[in-house]
């Protein structure tokens, strides 16, 4: 198993904070095999673990019950419970509070593919009783650990083509990666979320996406992108909605100390993983004569960064871009404790700061770090290159 940044949090949150752990990420992000290695490490040390795939009629049916008799026998003597899946479940809230409060030394962990199908079925029945923990495709550290490798810069450009699924970047052959990206983009992005979420005019999610995959870094136009596609505008923001809580796209919002001339409303989108970015505009060129090389940087560096804060034991700071209303820019902000830290990227190392930095250094009074294709290890993903013990 390629070693995940979540594991140790997972297992400190069920033996110290003694509460429901949910993992949340995309299908075929690695979540089961998370599990079993779990499952693996737990029965080494003389522990019952039951293991349940919601996916599969015979699991559900024995999970699928509050009947306190029924949960009774099925975790008599089981030290943990995993629940794979488990959005598949008619009530998995009210479900799994029986379990936590009835059966205190089980300890439970469920998994679900979308954010909005499991956590919005089990918010209202577990609050105060569960903590929740994203897995997102393998990030650049995740697969340096693996590789033991000394240059994980030689890693990157293979990240910003292919993105970091498990099944994607164990394959090496580029014609066979392609084709399994192709079938994950039209398996989950274009089966699962439109079966999910019941969604009626599935052409138009669709098209939403691949219009999402051209604008990556940009500010969207919500009215444009409804114009374009033939939808209304309620529309657009529902799907948005969609694909964020699927984990397809991440949402960078504004930031702004002064309304009157910094723009506060517009924001910028990134993907999850830039293989699906890439597989759903067909593009697989190399860096060097793509004419997205910035934006996949970009998309390279956010999602980078957002892994690692997910996975982090500690409070993860707010995160932000910036621009004026006179074009002035800075790409990526992170705000903790009231602290700003900007940075711009730079994919060209000679390529020099913009004037928009200028701007913002002056009315911030704070300097902005650059990050380039030959700093980015040691100036912005330095803090986040080992894991934890």
């Amino acid at each position: 198993m390629i070693p995940r940044f979540i594991q140790q949090n997972v297992v400190t949150a069920l033996s110290e904070l003694k509460k429901v752990v949910v993992i949340v990420g995309p299908r075929q992000a690695g979540k089961t095999t998370l599990l079993k290695s779990l499952k693996g490490i737990f029965e080494s040390n003389d522990k019952k673990v039951t293991y349940l795939n919601c996916d599969l009629s015979e699991d559900l049916e024995k999970i699928d019950t509050n009947s306190l008799n029924l949960l009774s026998h099925l975790v008599q003597g089981t030290d943990y419970l995993f629940i794979d899946e488990a959005q598949r479940m008619d009530n998995p809230g009210l479900t799994l509070k029986i379990i936590h409060d009835n059966f205190s030394k089980v300890r439970v962990i469920a998994t679900g593919s979308s954010s909005f199908e499991l956590k919005n079925k089990i918010s209202d029945a577990l609050t105060g009783r569960y903590v929740d923990f994203h897995l997102l495709p393998l990030s650049l550290t995740e697969i340096s650990t693996y590789e033991n490798s000394t240059a994980p810069q030689s890693l990157t450009s293979d990240l910003m083509l292919y993105g970091g699924y498990p099944e994607i970047y164990l394959q090496k052959q580029p014609n066979l990666r392609q084709i399994l990206l192709e079938k994950i983009t039209q398996s989950y992005l274009f089966k699962d979320i439109l079966a999910f979420s019941r969604i009626r005019h599935s052409e138009a999610l669709i098209n939403l996406a691949r219009a999402l995959a051209y604008q990556i870094g940009s500010e969207l136009n919500e009215n444009e992108l409804a114009n374009r596609l033939k939808i209304d505008r309620k529309t657009v923001l529902s799907y948005l909605d969609i694909l964020e809580q699927s984990f397809v796209i991440h949402r960078l919002y504004p930031y702004s100390q002064n309304p009157r001339r910094e723009i506060g409303r517009k924001y910028k989108i990134y993907f999850v993983d830039l293989g699906i970015r890439n597989s759903l505009i067909g593009d697989f060129n190399s860096l060097n004569i793509r004419g997205d090389t910035g934006a996949l940087w970009e998309n390279f560096l956010i999602m980078e960064r957002r892994k690692s804060l997910h996975s982090s034991s500690e409070l993860p700071p707010q995160t932000y871009f910036w621009r004026s209303y006179n074009g002035s820019e800075v790409d990526y902000l992170e705000i903790s404790g009231g602290v700003i830290s900007p940075w711009e990227f730079k994919y060209n190392s000679s390529t020099p700061l913009s004037a928009g930095a200028k701007v913002f250094e002056k009315s911030y009074h704070t300097k902005i770090k650059r990050v380039d294709s030959k700093n980015y290890l040691d100036s912005f993903l330095t803090s986040y290159t080992k894991i934890s013990d």
